[in-house]
């Protein structure tokens, strides 16, 4: 998702059961004399709830260009010198002040999606007094076996029927090791045991990300499983909000693991079910019965030459191709001297094989100023 675009905001702009629940804890921890950081406050919805429950000064810390609304917002609503505004990640920005209350919303899809947490716990142990508070303040993944043969025919199946006279089937074995992301579709999935608590986290003590964890589950209703349903509850003061299916609409999504093909469980049956991700990593889950394993993960979603996969290796050596030299080429000259104008023409002079167009050389200028520059 794209948190640069209105799109990409909307929906948590006017996510209220989120924005309710947060509104709720802030009530209870906002005085006259708090200074709140809203950590990734995209329009800062969250940040402008603070400040109108009477906070001293909120600071609204986001590297994506809502900012820029969340600034005229702020002004348009009369909140004067109580908002600030900063743009940039928490790690390159530099608050004047430690906080009293930090506000996130840094749980991604199934809690880790995102990456986001590791900057969370950074901000905390950088800027957040003793005593302070975080909102939220801990987490819980949860999972359940499910049988879902609409979702399974729409992401798996589908790939193994000739389409227009086509054989696509090849493409099975990369659907079946990719997660898919939810909404509503999920609540029609059906139970096959109780969810299972897979990670809990504590955002107060917290020190990294990485997930391998083993749980075990009794089969309650006999089914064919087509996989498992993943989602987090978060702990927003003293109470939980959930995103798992059958609950009211949030705009995070639900996750859906697949197992193919799937495997007919009986009540009482006992499964294992290991689920592992390293920060940054790929998502990786196997499924143990009393008669059988499987195993799938994120890694094999997408065909990987040996080339690409030496290149993960910490012991590759790399080399910059032509295009990585272009790359070099136009970050030697970030140095205030040369106008993009000035810089993608000299890109198509030095390159002229991989810039034939002046709007090509224009556009990969534009991209590696906008990152670095």
């Amino acid at each position: 998702m794209s948190y640069d675009g209105i799109e990409g905001q909307k929906s948590m702009v006017f996510d209220t059961r989120r924005n309710q629940a947060y509104l709720e804890a802030l009530k209870k921890v906002i005085t006259p004399n708090s200074v709140v950081l809203d950590l990734g406050a995209g329009m800062g919805i969250l940040g402008f709830l603070a400040a109108k429950l009477g906070a001293k000064r909120v600071y609204l810390v986001e590297p994506a260009n809502a900012i820029d609304i969340a600034a005229e917002i702020a002004n348009n609503n009369e909140f004067g010198d109580r908002v600030k505004c900063l743009k940039g990640t928490i790690e390159e920005i530099q608050l004047p002040e430690p906080v009293d209350v930090i506000i996130s919303v840094f749980t991604g899809n199934f809690l880790l999606e995102e990456d986001l947490l590791p900057s969370l716990f950074y901000a905390r142990d950088k800027y957040l007094k003793p005593g302070g508070v975080m909102i939220p303040q801990a987490a819980i993944m949860e999972a359940v076996p499910i049988s879902a043969p609409e979702i399974y025919q729409q992401e798996i199946t589908c790939w193994s029927d000739p389409y227009l006279e086509i054989d696509h089937s090849v493409v099975r074995n990369y659907a079946n090791q990719s997660i898919y992301y939810y909404g509503k579709e999920l609540d029609k999935a059906k139970y096959l045991a109780e969810p299972a608590k897979l990670l809990a986290m504590d955002f107060y003590q917290c020190k990294d990300t990485n997930c391998n964890v083993e749980v075990n589950y009794k089969i309650e209703e006999s089914g064919l499983c087509h996989g498992w349903a993943g989602w987090f509850s978060m702990q927003l003061g003293d109470k939980w909000l959930s995103t798992a299916p059958r609950e009211a609409a949030l705009h995070w999504s639900k996750a859906f693991l697949p197992l193919d093909p799937p495997l007919k469980f009986k009540a009482g049956d006992n499964i294992t079910l290991n689920l592992a991700r390293p920060f940054l990593g790929d998502w990786s889950w196997r499924i143990k019965t009393p008669d059988t394993a499987r195993q799938h993960s994120t890694f094999f979603s997408v065909p990987m030459t040996l080339k690409a996969i030496n290149q993960f290796s910490p012991q590759y050596q790399p080399q910059l191709d032509e295009k990585g030299k272009a790359a070099l080429y136009v970050l030697d000259r970030c140095n205030g001297s040369h106008s993009i104008g000035q810089l993608s023409s000299e890109l198509m002079m030095e390159y002229p094989q991989l810039f034939t167009e002046s709007q090509k050389a224009l556009n990969f200028v534009r991209n590696i100023v906008s990152n670095f520059s």
